[in-house]
């Protein structure tokens, strides 16, 4: 496919790329490039995503635009879903439920569509499911590899819960890795020991935010094995990114440097028993 890519539909590519809101920043075909939100190309280098998924079952959880999904069969993978809510007012995030204008709820149900311009300008054969990570266990049995999660930890109010349901559909010694935002200030202070705060903000669409050392933690009660981590790292902002003003006062600086470099993550990993 050239520069005149299209989608099965037989619209420009280009065209179909600019009407859409995409979070993830994927490389499509004919030197296209989706503006995201984010700059996941380069987490992808930060954390230890295997060279090769030749053959294996995958799994990618919380999957937006489909990034990681793609980049899994991109490296090989015999088979990958990956799930997702179609509908935002369906995710379970912490009380009061940001409450969404009529025209953000329209732009969170349009989400699937980033997912599927992707999909089909990439002739992909990855499954999409619009599924719950609680409900993983209920539809699959033992039968993946490797599962993803990717910056949906803090948004539950049962992180725990959601990575024990990933391990009971990953078949014996299956691993995950889990790359997720973590407080930045709370993994400095406590480099060794395991903590996170409860944000209790209204409006706001968080919940816990660990440090590096506590999404370790997370993963080890999940009954996951051969923990290892690391991080913190900054996972870059992309084009698609709203950069508010923010004011040039020395007491807001580290919040100005955190704003623009990017939003800071870390990575957990390990196996099912």
């Amino acid at each position: 496919m050239g520069a005149s890519a299209s989608t099965t539909n037989g619209r420009p590519l280009a065209a179909e790329v600019d009407q859409l809101t995409w979070y993830h920043t994927i490389e499509l075909p004919g030197g296209i490039v989706t503006p995201g939100e984010y700059d996941t190309r380069r987490a992808a280098a930060k954390i230890p995503f295997p060279a090769s998924l030749k053959g294996k079952r995958c799994l990618d959880v919380g999957t937006h635009d489909g990034f990681w999904a793609f980049e899994m069969e991109r490296r090989g993978a015999a088979e990958v879903i990956a799930i997702d809510l179609d509908d935002p007012r369906r995710i379970d995030f912490s009380e009061p439920v940001p409450t969404l204008s009529e025209d953000a709820l329209a732009n969170r149900l349009s989400r699937p569509l980033a997912f599927a311009c992707a999909h089909d300008a990439l002739r992909s054969e990855v499954q999409r499911r619009d599924l719950s990570v609680y409900d993983l266990p209920t539809v699959f049995e033992r039968e993946f590899d490797f599962a993803f999660i990717g910056t949906l930890l803090l948004h539950l109010r049962e992180p725990v819960r959601a990575l024990t349901a990933i391990r009971k559909v990953l078949a014996p010694g299956g691993r995950l890795l889990s790359n997720d935002h973590v407080s930045l200030k709370l993994s400095l202070l406590h480099p060794r020991a395991p903590v996170h705060s409860l944000s209790l903000l209204p409006g706001k669409p968080f919940w816990w935010e660990p440090n590096a050392r506590g999404l370790r933690r997370y993963v080890e009660k999940a009954g996951f094995q051969d923990v290892t981590g690391g991080g913190p790292y900054f996972l870059p902002r992309g084009p698609g990114y709203a950069r508010d003003p923010l004011p040039r006062t020395l007491t807001n600086f580290a919040w100005r440097y955190i704003h623009e470099h990017g939003m800071v993550h870390a990575w957990a990993s390990g196996l099912a028993p």
